[in-house]
């Protein structure tokens, strides 16, 4: 159970009981702290109390009723086995999610294509999906110009959390053979949610796709789709850092993300008429967002940096979370190149350009 003060989680069990009794459904807290419907449903309190506890206090009623709502919402929805063939195709989507997760899963996912060496990609349908202005033009992104967020930022959106203002770690650029310290700390949030490697069933605006139901539609072809629907996902938001090194891209979609498996068409989008010869370092700490550096010069090596400790920061801030990690994509291909990891007292990052990157840096510099 996520440490929280007794008052604190008694008032969360009992808002979330009377919810429960306002929409007619009894349910009483069992042996195991969960909240126990008379129709069999339990509703797990540890997914209600970590939700409060990387949410403000004052939004807690806000956020549980969501959180309730949506679940009650999924009892009454249809099964992906009850979809047609054709219903299937036009909602599949491919999303990418830690390898490690997949095992903890309830849906055998052992159909899963791994990405790199934490990563992999599977296939799920969204629920309560509902029309999206940014499909009305090009599909998949905002038409450029009409949003405020394509202009230069001063900075990107702050870290959404209490105490998450902890300074990322600049460090300068090295000699050749030492550009990146074998590992550097941040101070932690102090109010972030430490648990257990999540798995792809706590996240509640999905249903997997499970091994025979992608067999039986076809596993090659299903991802096929499932890809090009996600590369076709709207992309609302592309700022820029005031020193034009990085970009963060983010939406309203929970496949954001998940366009890192297109990124050939993600990069004529962001960067349209210049060069990724050299390819893009890339981080996608939750599910809605990406941050990207182009590699153009020596200005990559403290550009990393900065990307690394980004990603880590907003990774252990979200409760949607994907990974702590950053990767170099190049022609086509992605390799994870940077370690994260936290305790109580620190956010640990360690960089390890593989050999493809170093010889990219080293003829940059």
């Amino acid at each position: 159970m996520v440490p929280m003060h007794s008052d604190d989680l008694d008032w969360i069990r009992g808002y979330s009981l009377r919810f429960l009794a306002g929409h007619g459904i009894e349910a009483v807290v069992d042996a195991n702290s969960d909240l126990s419907c008379a129709d069999g449903t339990t509703y797990r309190f540890e997914e209600i109390v970590r939700l409060c506890a990387s949410t403000a206090r004052g939004n807690w009623a806000q956020a549980i009723s969501g959180h309730l709502d949506a679940l009650m919402a999924v009892r009454s929805e249809p099964r992906v086995s009850d979809l047609t063939a054709a219903e299937l195709e036009t909602q599949v989507r491919a999303r990418v999610l830690p390898s490690a997760s997949i095992a903890l899963s309830a849906t055998d996912l052992s159909y899963a294509r791994p990405i790199t060496d934490d990563l992999s990609v599977v296939l799920c349908v969204e629920r309560h999906r509902a029309p999206h202005p940014g499909r009305t033009a090009r599909v998949g992104f905002r038409p450029p110009g009409t949003a405020v967020d394509d202009a230069p930022t001063t900075r990107f959106a702050p870290l959404p959390k209490p105490g998450s203002a902890a300074e990322a770690v600049l460090i300068a650029d090295e000699p050749r053979t030492d550009r990146f310290p074998a590992a550097h700390a941040i101070p932690t949030n102090p109010f972030r949610v430490i648990t257990g490697e999540p798995t792809p069933d706590e996240h509640d605006d999905v249903i997997y796709l499970d091994a025979a139901q992608v067999a039986a539609h076809g596993r090659d072809r299903l991802f096929t789709i499932g890809i090009r629907n996600t590369d076709a996902e709207p992309l609302d938001r592309v700022a820029t850092s005031t020193d034009k090194s990085l970009k963060a891209l983010g939406g309203a979609s929970v496949f954001v993300a998940s366009k890192i498996l297109t990124m050939r068409s993600l990069l004529a989008h962001v960067y349209t008429g210049q060069s990724t010869e050299h390819g893009v370092v890339f981080g996608i700490p939750d599910r809605h967002r990406i941050f990207l550096h182009r590699i153009s010069g020596p200005s990559a090596v403290p550009a990393i940096n900065e990307l690394a400790s980004l990603t880590a920061q907003h990774h252990e801030n979200t409760a949607d979370g994907v990974s702590p990690n950053i990767y170099h994509w190049h022609r086509d291909r992605i390799t994870r190149i940077s370690r994260a990891e936290s305790t109580e007292q620190k956010l640990s990052i360690t960089i390890t350009p593989g050999p493809t990157l170093e010889d990219i840096l080293n003829s940059l510099t």
